[in-house]
């Protein structure tokens, strides 16, 4: 752990810490802006920059003398990127509550919110920069929203005890010349503060918490393509040679011996890559260069080959799709072993950090409510009563090709075993197994009413029954 200034520090995973009950003064939070502005910044722009295509290659000087400079770029931060959140969050992940009018609120709060779309957003920047924030809100009518967070213009303060709770959540931004301005938030609070760290007049808030929450990749904050960088740009450096190889040789000078040639024939010559040797014997060749072309195919084959392996991302180009359905669809599963370990791991960052978003928002927000049964349960045995988030679940599916025959026979196979809800979940098709269930009891009820509308008198038409006494007579 290494000190900015002041009380400030900074662990080896770039995470800010501060005393806990000890107010943050302007020059401690002037040191933690100045260092995510001028430090962290230089590595998430070089991140974002590779993601859209820009690449260290075109930033070099030009080669002299009009040698053959190509600059190829073969965008592989972002083949890793989306390959990867396709894969993690290419299916949303099901967020639910037991409680059906639970259930109904935190579905319509999601949607107001596109908290899929905002959740996609999150994910995407993880693998770009290694972390990300969603912060909360209450728009003017008093409605709590969810909005994303770039680390590029926000971070998290932590405390400095052992659990690292949030301690303080920052935002600020640079406007056309070159001024900043921010706003610190802490629970209950926000203060506003200018580019020497002053702060402003403080306003009251009704979150409980920060307001805000930090999604990672990994533990160590490092997004999914920083670890293969060099091997990234070693690949655009050998394409790109390869291809300045190609002109070259399509570029080759012819070499003339012998013969009588003028100036205006000469300068006609050079112009057009002919070189003239004089001499008593007449012959001509064109001038070849050595040919790197089998070792420059065995380097770009290695080096993609251990960009994928060390980034743990599946390449999907070298997956056999032409064997058979199931067998292919087993195969693929075995390539993406490395990738599920990464997904996995992301997952429970992220269901965690969820966890804690949703315990902000149902802090002022009335979503949810724990069930009177378990609130009697949990008085009788002194236990406290649960927290709404605590009962959250989180379903998180890998978007893998899907045989469709197959889940619906193991679907099958579980009729009677486990409950109608963990039966649907083995369905890809089906997103919210608890509305699929109603939607099943629904139509149910539907059949039934349309069989008594059609057919009344097999529903009316009883068997009257003979009332028997007690010693058996009729």
């Amino acid at each position: 752990m290494a000190k900015i200034k002041g009380l400030g520090s900074i662990t080896d995973n770039n995470v800010f810490i501060y005393p806990k009950d000890t107010d943050i003064t302007p020059e401690d939070l002037k040191a933690f802006v100045d260092y995510n502005q001028q430090t962290l910044d230089k590595i998430y722009r070089e991140n974002i920059q590779m993601y859209k295509g820009h690449y260290p290659i075109l930033d070099q000087e030009d080669k002299p003398l009009n040698k053959p400079d190509n600059r190829i770029v073969i965008n592989f931060a972002k083949y890793i990127t989306e390959t990867f959140n396709g894969f993690f969050i290419g299916i949303p992940p099901q967020i639910t509550l037991d409680r059906d009018a639970d259930n109904d609120n935190l579905q319509a709060f999601n949607n107001m919110n596109s908290f899929v779309d905002q959740l996609s957003e999150v994910a995407k920047q993880t693998s770009i920069y290694g972390r990300s924030y969603m912060f909360l809100y209450q728009n003017e009518l008093s409605q709590t929203r969810v909005v994303y967070s770039s680390p590029r213009n926000s971070f998290m303060i932590y405390d400095d005890t052992v659990a690292r709770e949030p301690l303080y959540f920052v935002r600020y931004s640079v406007d056309d010349d070159n001024k900043l301005t921010g706003t610190l938030y802490k629970a209950g609070s926000a203060v506003s503060f200018d580019e020497n760290g002053e702060f402003g007049e403080e306003e009251t808030r009704v979150f409980k918490t920060v307001g805000a929450v930090e999604f990672v990749e990994n533990e160590e904050r490092q997004g999914a393509f920083e670890s293969v960088k060099t091997i990234m740009n070693a690949i655009n450096a050998a394409l790109s040679q390869k291809a300045n190889d190609v002109e070259a040789i399509a570029d080759a000078y012819l070499l003339l011996t012998g013969g009588e040639i003028d100036e205006k024939q000469l300068q006609y010559l050079a112009d057009n890559r002919v070189m003239v040797n004089p001499s008593p014997e007449v012959d001509g060749k064109f001038l070849e260069r050595p040919n790197g072309d089998g070792t420059q195919e065995n380097l770009l084959n290695r080096l993609e080959e251990k960009l994928f392996l060390t980034s743990m991302v599946t390449n999907l180009n070298n997956i056999d799709s032409g064997a058979s359905s199931s067998a292919s669809g087993y195969s693929i599963e075995l390539r993406m072993q490395a990738m599920r370990g990464l997904a996995s791991n992301k997952e429970r960052k992220y269901t965690k950090a969820m966890r804690e978003l949703y315990r902000g928002v149902f802090g002022v927000t009335n979503l949810a409510k724990t069930s009177i049964i378990k609130k009697a349960a949990n008085a009788i045995l002194g236990k406290a009563t649960l927290d709404p988030a605590d009962e959250l679940k989180f379903q998180f599916t890998r978007n893998l090709p899907k045989n469709i025959a197959d889940e619906a026979n193991t679907a099958k196979n579980l009729e009677g075993i486990v409950s109608k809800e963990t039966q649907l979940s083995v369905l890809s098709i089906v997103d919210n197994p608890k509305a699929e269930i109603d939607r099943m009891a629904g139509e149910q009820k539907e059949a039934a009413k349309q069989a008594v509308e059609n057919n009344p008198a097999d529903y009316t038409n009883f068997p009257q029954t003979k009332e028997v006494t007690d010693d058996g007579a009729e």
